[in-house]
């Protein structure tokens, strides 16, 4: 069962709920987590057991691999912030990074336990993990359409390290950037990594991010180390309430309305599918937002322009992502509502998103299209869910906007 609150960030919805706004200035400390391997295990399933069940299986195990690894996030007094593909950015509120490493080890321990996938025809499969954390200041914003849907986003010159640091990390390893190292001193044990950074070539097939080209200067080349262990013990668990429920014109904003009348409409289930579709990817640049006072105005404009877009030629945008070479927005046309000319209308989508470009202070559009069979649903924990469409042709798409 599918519960629309849960749509919402945890601390937003407190917030919410007691009529504070959450500050647009943070300190504390960013964890991104991402997982590999569900890709071919998509592809393994409906080959095995046909697209319907095939996407049902992928369902189950989706739900167990995020219950079990959100459920270490909320004991270390974390919450997640944004989903990308199968990655998650989570923010720990005033962290020196102590819990940040401890939830990621934790993180890496569970999904020990729940990565290995038997398929029910015996094939194997196995998912596999990067954690990053870094430690300062950060922006919390919320843009887009209320019409369409509002997202919260961290931004900032942390989430670029933090991005950075993530592109250096290996499947199975917690990596820190030098934020994390400094704030965290000797109460960590840590392999530091050589200063040279690594090409687009070494990132995993199944990647959801753009290639590792033209990093900015304050990220290129600054330390970074892999975790060994912690020379402190861990923090406690902390106690963790799910946040109060929100009035329905409130949650609704927060979700796609297709996704939303259909979550609705089925009591609360939103059935999973493998279906093909057209995944879109635009990434853009030319908004500082650690130092110009109007950034949270631009970004909100010009999420707002491709939401626009987008929604008119029948797509959904699905997700925003900040990271070390700027920003992207991901849609997708055919999921949750098909039409018979989905291709063309993301082209034409795209046509009008470069206009964009001119239109708004975003710079340095950048448009990727694909075609393929994607798994359609909502996953996540029971407390923090999203809707989204993974699969190889999202990797393909995201790669061709990166080349583009």
């Amino acid at each position: 069962m599918d519960d629309p609150q849960a749509y919402i960030a945890a601390d937003r919805r407190r917030a919410i709920a007691a009529g504070v706004d959450l500050p647009t200035r943070v300190r504390g400390a960013a964890l991104f987590a991402d997982i590999s391997g569900f890709t071919p295990l998509t592809e393994t399933l409906a080959r095995e057991l046909g697209p319907r069940r095939g996407a049902d299986e992928l369902s189950t195990v989706l739900g167990v691999v995020f219950e079990a690894l959100l459920s270490r996030l909320h004991a270390h007094g974390g919450d997640v912030i944004s989903f990308s593909g199968d990655a998650v950015t989570c923010w720990l509120d005033g962290d020196d990074g102590l819990r940040a490493v401890a939830c990621g080890l934790a993180m890496q321990e569970a999904m020990a336990d729940v990565g290995r996938v038997v398929t029910p025809s015996g094939t194997a499969v196995a998912l596999a993990m990067k954690v990053a954390v870094a430690v300062g200041e950060a922006r919390r914003l919320v843009v887009g359409d209320h019409r369409v849907q509002l997202v919260d986003v961290l931004a900032g010159r942390l989430v670029d390290h933090l991005a950075a640091a993530e592109r250096r990390a290996t499947t199975g390893t917690v990596t820190l950037d030098a934020s994390a190292l400094d704030a965290l001193g000797d109460r960590a044990d840590v392999d530091v990594l050589p200063a040279d950074l690594p090409g687009d070539a070494d990132l995993p097939g199944d990647a959801d991010l753009p290639g590792d080209a033209d990093l900015p200067g304050d990220a290129a080349g600054r330390r970074v180390g892999v975790l060994r262990g912690l020379r402190v013990p861990r923090p406690a668990p902390m106690p963790w309430e799910p946040p109060p429920d929100l009035p329905e014109q409130v949650v609704r904003q927060w979700l796609l309305p297709q996704v939303y009348e259909r979550m609705r409409s089925g009591r609360g289930e939103f059935l999973a599918e493998l279906r093909p579709a057209v995944p879109l990817f635009v990434s853009f640049g030319g908004i500082d937002y650690d130092t110009d006072p109007s950034a949270h105005a631009k970004l909100d404009e010009f999420v707002m322009e491709a939401q626009r877009v987008v929604d008119a030629y029948g797509g959904s945008t699905l997700q925003l992502t900040l990271g070390d070479k700027g920003a992207y927005l991901y849609a997708v046309f055919g999921s949750p509502l098909a039409h018979e000319d989905d291709a063309a209308r993301a082209c034409a989508a795209a046509l009008e998103l470069r206009a964009l470009e001119g239109r708004t202070s975003a710079t340095d559009l950048r448009i990727g299209i694909a075609t393929g069979r994607l798994r359609s649903g909502t996953y996540g924990h029971p407390t923090r869910r999203t809707f989204c469409c993974l699969g190889d042709a999202v990797n393909v798409a995201a790669r061709l906007m990166s080349a583009a």
